[in-house]
């Protein structure tokens, strides 16, 4: 079966699976005419979760859904309402101009619901695929290079954790997963909806985070798990105060993914262990029944906390400073340097402490606040080394506590030219087949100018010592956006590792 029709096949078994007719599934319309899919698809996930319990990446995605939903439908209510006026005035054929009139929230609002598909177009097909066929289909999306070798292995993890009753090989697995709907399906979404109209898509992010509202039991916002503290340094004394505003921001990487990792999937991990049946009741209703209590409480929400969520410590300290000193405490990773080059050691395993992991995180993400660019340079086996102009790089655990095992470095979004030439020069450098570079060319421009396509492209290098190495290639929406990432990965201690030097890892 061809690439395309592979992937086609296993979506079109998804979408049929969760009741959603792919013809109607527009989201530049809007959240009301985009709501019964909006609905089908968090159903769709949990029915995964209540039939499959292992399948804890949909339960997660089921379990949020509530808040996301009602987020939806607030973000809609102007941009909507504003549709229907002008429609009904000018008839359809002012539907372009009036997705136009709608606004900034209108932008905001599409969005954020076209991350929505490209999740479902990305996650569900593999959830269809192994549901069905198990395992032996899943390899048939590795062998047509769809998913990278560690998203393979997440697979095997979970397979192998639901037929030996290994629960730690399963959340591993599904943490993968997330990690890969994070950084390599939505993130360039949220980079778009932070670089919007600047500094508006800065303050509209913020108060998303500020308002946040989590549908998972006993999960915490970003701003009750990380808030902004100060600390007023007197002599002999020192105020610390803590406030309801947040020290980060969602449409960022690094923080989103360091609430995710140390609260939301932790505490979707106990509630499920500890209260399974109130876990599959709770994701089998309706979303927008569960929805209900999230709508519009995020004022109410953000109010309460500008009035309740403050904590003022007073504590003795040293005589000096003689001059009052105000310092803000932050929780963020330090940044890549304004100048110079970010350089990140492999030339042999890493251990946890050389690449400065804190012993609470599993993972280290470098990338600079305002998101632009910055010289990367990851050093190899052999005195051989890897340069790059990086929007971020990630070097993460995928067992928590061990050692790193991992290190993906994303490029900036470029046009469909510029991808092919720096997959070209990969091709060249690393020894990538120039067959499955030309195969991916040739799809990619028929399918580029489609708002309807989304699809990950993995090729495969010779291994530089003990890494190996992958080039994935994404194509988003807006058209022509391709985002490539080059994946190192190293032997991690787990089970049920590919032999990745076989043929079917060979850009096959």
């Amino acid at each position: 079966m061809q690439v395309q029709e592979l992937r086609d096949a296993w979506l079109s078994r998804a979408l049929q699976s969760a009741g959603i007719d792919r013809a109607s599934w527009r989201p530049v319309r809007g959240v009301e005419e985009n709501a019964d899919t909006v609905e089908a698809v968090y159903g769709y996930y949990g029915r995964l979760f209540v039939q499959h319990p292992y399948l804890e990446w949909a339960g997660m995605a089921g379990m949020i859904g509530p808040a996301f939903f009602a987020g939806f439908a607030d973000l809609g209510l102007f941009p909507d309402s504003w549709r229907r006026a002008v429609i009904a005035i000018f008839g359809p054929g002012s539907r372009r101009l009036a997705n136009r009139l709608s606004g900034d929230l209108g932008f905001y609002e599409t969005t954020f619901l076209t991350m929505q598909k490209k999740i479902f177009e990305d996650q569900a097909t593999m959830h269809e695929a192994y549901v069905v066929g198990g395992m032996r289909e899943i390899e048939e999306f590795f062998r047509a290079r769809l998913i990278d070798s560690a998203t393979f292995t997440a697979w095997q993890q979970i397979d192998a954790g639901r037929r030996g009753g290994d629960a730690t090989l399963v959340d591993r697995g599904n943490r993968t997963l997330l990690l890969r709907e994070q950084l390599d399906i939505i993130d360039r979404f949220y980079v778009r909806m932070f670089h919007h109209d600047r500094p508006e898509g800065q303050i509209f992010t913020y108060l998303l985070t500020l308002a946040g509202v989590p549908s998972v039991p006993g999960a915490h916002s970003f701003p009750e798990r990380y808030p902004r503290t100060f600390t007023v340094q007197l002599p002999g004394v020192a105020i610390s105060v803590r406030t309801p505003l947040a020290d980060g921001n969602i449409a960022v990487f690094a923080d989103r993914w360091k609430l995710i990792d140390s609260d939301t999937l932790p505490d979707f991990l106990a509630f499920i262990r500890g209260h399974p049946d109130e876990a599959r009741a709770r994701v089998s209703v309706p979303v927008s029944l569960r929805a209900a209590r999230y709508r519009l409480v995020r004022v109410g929400r953000l109010a309460t906390g500008a009035l309740t969520r403050w904590k003022v410590d007073i504590a003795t300290a040293p005589a000096t400073p003689a001059t009052p000193r105000l310092v803000i405490r932050s929780t963020k990773q330090p940044p890549p340097p304004d100048d110079g080059v970010t350089r990140i050691d492999l030339t042999s395993p890493p251990v946890r402490d050389s690449p400065n992991l804190a012993a609470d995180t599993d993972s280290r993400v470098w990338m600079k606040a305002n998101q632009q660019p910055f010289d990367l340079a990851v050093a190899l086996p052999g005195a051989r080394a890897y340069r790059a102009r990086a929007e971020k790089a990630v070097l993460i655990s995928s067992t928590p506590g061990e050692p790193p095992d991992r290190l993906a470095v994303q490029l900036p979004p470029t046009d469909l030219d510029a991808t092919e030439q720096t997959i070209a020069k990969y091709a060249n450098d690393w020894r990538i087949p120039a067959s499955a570079v030309d195969r991916w060319r040739a799809a990619a421009a028929r399918n580029a100018s489609s708002d309807r396509y989304y699809s990950t492209q993995v090729f495969t290098a010779e291994d530089v010592g003990f890494v190996h190495l992958e080039v994935q290639v994404s194509h988003h929406v807006p058209d022509g956006d391709f985002v490539v990432v080059t994946l190192f990965s190293w032997d991690s201690h787990d089970t049920a590792r590919s032999d990745t030097s076989s043929p079917i890892a060979r850009n096959a």
